[in-house]
């Protein structure tokens, strides 16, 4: 080792000794800074010795060196790039977005910095600002093909489905034999109703990579299978009688065929391969009765948790209640008029319930606030303002207390359907979330329905919170009556709309192809026809 390197060594390593004791950032700053000293014209130095700093744990150190870094380098912008980061861990964003953004003016193409800066700004719920930033980091690296495809995940996740559709185009322009890209294109035109296109790009995705299921499992959705002659029925079931093996592919085309059979009819195979594909998920499944009822019954026994006061502007609506209860139909129908703000089903109630119990500060006034400040964040977003926004999440439903705690104007809409259609509904889909793991076993939906009971009565009985009980089947026979009440419950201004269908609403529940479709009452009772086949319908709800 050359003696540079020895004396660079031992010196870093007394810092390193010294900076694990007692001292504030300042005093561990100047420390650094006459460590690094000796190395007057080495910016790369002083880079990954602030880089060190942070992924130590030590932000504001961190930033104390690159302020005296940024004015020795002024021409680095890499020294820039990591203050943003260690001022983001600190949590002061606005001085962050400043360093990003001046690193983005500096060098256009530089992908990290685009990319903190908009993990940064979703998180803050500037959405559209997030979008923005990532949408021209890709037109700066127009041939960096992971970076694109990292662009369009990111695309993906805001719920950005317009841009996603045009930087996917592009992209598959770019590279049409890229079965990763051809998949999130997939995804953005499947989700804006565009099948055809969501179809064409899935034939290219599976022609690239047969071994993803999921794109199997979109190719089923992009419509109602009309015959068994049909090439995409086709395609499934020779993949599915070819697909041996075990694991999560033969579970997806399993869902996949079982959903394609119900479309023709052929009720009998369909439920031959639901049985089969079930019993696959249910065992990859970590969800268990036992747990759930553990967990409903501490929840039961909780004490109330206290009110605050949030300063909102709007009206913050939660729809819960069983999933396949037709809450994607019901949210999409509400927000037609642009009054309402559909935000999709949203996982922020679930994680803030988590992180406050964990801390155990749920009865913490302060705690509640700033969750409360948070969640409104996400609701509330940076696109047009609106008066009414929707979380659409049915499973909050465990959590109405933290709700009536962090917005106690809040208006609930709870979906309810019969119970077979909705055991029968939830049992043909493949789901994606782990909380959803019930839903493969009759025996695991009708302990969650029973949990679900409790706990909705209870929150009846305990929670001042304003109610609305949307029943599926009045939704399907008279959409416009019930649209109506559902918007005067509300406050909502007279929608005198008579159109039902919904337009350019972005879709990515199941329920993709249906809700596009003229108001149907087809599904109720649905279960009457699967009866011979799937027994346990009757017998057990």
């Amino acid at each position: 080792m050359p003696a540079d390197d020895r004396a660079e060594d031992i010196l870093l390593k007394g810092f390193l000794e010294r900076l694990r004791g007692p001292g504030e950032p300042a005093a561990r700053a100047e420390l650094v800074e006459a460590l690094l000293s000796r190395f007057a014209d080495a910016a790369e130095m002083w880079r990954l010795t602030a880089e060190g700093l942070l992924r130590a744990g030590y932000a504001q150190t961190a930033v104390k060196v690159l302020d005296v870094a940024i004015q020795r380098f002024a021409g680095a912008p890499e020294l820039r790039y990591w203050r943003g980061n260690a001022l983001r861990i600190g949590g002061h964003h606005a001085d962050a977005e400043h360093d990003f953004r001046a690193v983005l003016a500096i060098v256009p193409d530089h992908r990290e910095a685009a990319f903190s800066l908009a993990h940064m700004l979703r998180e803050d719920g500037r959405f559209s600002a997030a979008v923005d930033v990532v949408c021209a980091s890709l037109r700066a690296r127009p041939d960096d093909q992971r970076h694109f495809i990292a662009g369009l995940t990111f695309l993906r996740e805001c719920d950005a489905h317009d841009q996603g559709c045009v930087l996917s185009a592009s992209a598959r322009e770019r590279w049409p034999e890229s079965s990763e890209i051809a998949a999130l294109a997939a995804e953005f035109s499947l989700a804006t109703g565009d099948f055809d296109g969501a179809r064409a790009a899935l034939h290219v995705a599976l022609d690239g990579n047969a071994g993803d299921g999921m794109s199997w499992l979109r190719l089923a959705y992009c419509g109602r299978c009309t015959s068994d002659a049909a090439p995409d029925f086709l395609r499934i079931e020779q993949a599915w009688r070819h697909c041996t093996h075990g694991g999560d592919l033969r579970t997806n085309l399993g869902f996949a065929l079982g959903k394609m059979l119900s479309d023709i009819g052929d009720r009998s195979r369909a439920g031959t391969v639901l049985r089969e594909a079930n019993a696959a998920a249910a065992a990859q499944a970590k969800w268990r009765a036992h747990d759930w009822h553990a967990f409903v019954n501490r929840r039961l026994g909780d004490r109330g948790l206290p009110q605050t006061k949030p300063a909102v502007d709007y009206v913050p609506v939660f729809m819960v209640g069983l999933p396949r209860t037709g809450t994607t139909l019901a949210a999409s129908l509400l927000a037609r008029s642009g009054d309402l703000r559909n935000r999709g089903e949203l996982n922020w109630i679930d994680a803030m319930y988590r992180l406050l119990d964990g801390q155990g500060r749920l009865h913490d006034r302060g705690a509640l606030a700033s969750v409360g400040a948070l969640v409104s964040a996400q609701l509330r977003r940076d696109d047009p303002p609106a008066g009414w926004y929707l979380d659409k999440n049915p499973l909050n439903f465990r959590y109405l207390d933290l709700i009536a705690a962090i917005f106690p104007d809040a208006r609930i809409i709870h979906c309810r359907r019969g119970r077979r259609d909705t055991a029968l509904s939830l049992w043909t889909q493949r789901f994606a979330h782990a909380d959803l793991g019930f839903s493969y076993d009759f025996s695991d939906i009708a302990a969650f329905m029973e949990g679900h009971d409790k706990l909705i009565e209870h929150w009846h009985r305990t929670l001042p919170l304003a109610w609305f009980d949307l029943e599926y089947e009045a939704l399907a026979r008279n959409p416009e009556e019930t649209v109506r009440n559902m918007r005067r419950f509300l406050g909502m201004p007279d929608d005198r709309a008579t159109d039902n269908t919904v337009d350019k609403q972005a879709i990515t529940t199941a329920s993709v192809w249906q809700v596009r479709q003229p108001l149907y009452v087809s599904s109720i009772n649905r279960w009457r026809a699967y009866a011979e086949y799937l027994p346990e319908l009757e017998r057990m709800f």
